[in-house]
């Protein structure tokens, strides 16, 4: 493992979220951590692949939110 695993907080700070809803993300799957003993971890992998999902999810909307104004 090359990469140095990332702290909540440096992980809160990187998306600019907040601890409430980075667990919430852990809880429902879209966001991958472990826990080291007491201390939530995440592979700054982990971190790239949901800044991807989200960023698809967005191109997606925006496609839906288009495909919807030309039909109506």
């Amino acid at each position: 493992m090359a990469d140095k695993t990332l702290r909540i907080k440096q992980v809160q700070e990187l998306l600019q979220l907040s601890e409430r809803t980075i667990f919430r993300l852990i809880r429902s799957g879209e966001l991958k951590g472990f826990k080291a003993g007491r201390e939530w971890r995440f592979e700054p992998a982990d971190i790239d692949d949901f800044i991807e999902c989200q960023r698809k999810k967005a191109e997606d909307d925006i496609r839906q939110r288009g495909e919807d104004k030309d039909a109506a």
